[in-house]
């Protein structure tokens, strides 16, 4: 297969300079930027969405040559983009797990299976970003694509200084989300106001229910490499069916507001909930929070401590009984670790 490179940070023939190789053939160019920014390079080979939905994609940051007006504590890059997956029609395995293919159907339609960021489902929330209260953090954001638009936002901040595309002539102030179209970017800047977990999202939910999530922990424990509770890491996966699908509709559905072991985010750390309610009473919370709220002295204490609401998930049965099973396998778990300690 032929490949090729096209730097978006350069100003040359494409002709000349992104010109496809084929195997065993190489190209060597140079270029100087002529822009600060954050920007996108990728294979320019037809099919080129197919090319960079497969990951042939990155990102070049050029700063400005007197630099950035503003001083910062932290620097971090983001770079949001999609993948199509389906499981490989031939039935191939790789380490023992099913081989994942591109879906060339899914890519056309702009339906991506996972949008992420940094390359991994929820891989800034296994391993977030790491601050302190009062630092002043830049964030390098990039939207691969290479199809959706991405609504970038930090719950709990304000954006106090947004370059479009990364360079300071394009200022924005106050922003609470930034849209990019696809190989769109920008830098970010704001203050950590307190202690505490502050959620990276894309404000797309669809996207963000693929995985498009993250965290600035700025609690003090990321620092030390424990950012995980009660010593339950949150990612260890289940082996009871119900309880993996309940893993994984938690992980999809969730996890922007809670945690289970990492303690409270938006809404509370799910880690002992078996303990604490029935599993009717989960239920019917799972169904119908807004229904539970009117008359459930437990659940208006729950709106009084955390003052979001819970939404409504549109939950079907089956699925709250896969998260209730997910549940009693972490808090089963938990016990376990106790008994060891």
């Amino acid at each position: 297969m032929m490949h090729s490179m096209d730097f978006h940070a350069a100003m040359v023939s494409p002709q000349d300079k992104y010109r496809s190789i084929a195997p065993g053939q190489t190209i060597a160019f140079d270029f100087t930027p002529n822009y600060p920014g954050v920007f996108m390079y990728h294979c320019g080979t037809p099919m080129i969405l197919e090319h960079i939905a497969s990951g042939m994609y990155g990102v070049v940051i050029v700063e400005p040559r007197e630099g950035y007006p503003t001083k910062v504590d932290r620097e971090f890059v983001v770079v949001q983009s999609e993948f199509y997956t389906k499981p490989d029609p031939e039935g191939r395995k790789i380490g023992g797990g099913v081989l994942n293919v591109l879906d060339t159907e899914r890519v056309k339609t702009k339906a991506p299976t996972y949008t992420v960021f940094n390359g991994r489902y929820n891989g800034l929330v296994e391993h977030p970003l790491v601050a302190k209260p009062g630092e002043r953090v830049r964030l390098f954001v990039l939207n691969v694509g290479p199809s959706n638009t991405s609504s970038f936002h930090v719950v709990g901040a304000i954006f106090d200084r947004v370059w479009l595309d990364g360079n300071p002539y394009n200022e924005l102030r106050g922003m609470q989300t930034v849209l990019l179209g696809s190989s769109s970017s920008a830098i970010v800047e704001f203050r950590i106001p307190d202690a505490g977990k502050y959620i990276i999202v894309d404000h797309h939910f669809a996207n963000a229910s693929q995985g498009a999530v993250g965290l600035v922990d700025a609690t003090g424990g990321a620092e030390s490499g424990d950012l995980e509770h009660h010593n339950i890491p949150e990612t260890a996966t289940p082996v009871e069916p119900e309880a993996v699908k309940g893993k994984l509709a938690f992980e999809g559905k969730c996890i922007a507001c809670h945690s289970v072991g990492g303690g409270d985010k938006l809404g509370p750390d799910l880690l002992g909930v078996t303990t604490r309610r029935t599993d009717e009473w989960l239920a019917r919370w799972l169904a119908n929070p807004a229904e539970l709220l009117k008359h459930d002295a437990e659940a208006q204490a729950l709106q009084k401590k955390f003052t979001l609401a819970m939404p409504d998930q549109g939950l079907s049965a089956a699925e709250i009984n896969h998260l209730v099973r997910y549940f009693h396998w972490f808090d089963a778990r938990g016990k376990a670790v106790k008994a060891v300690e």
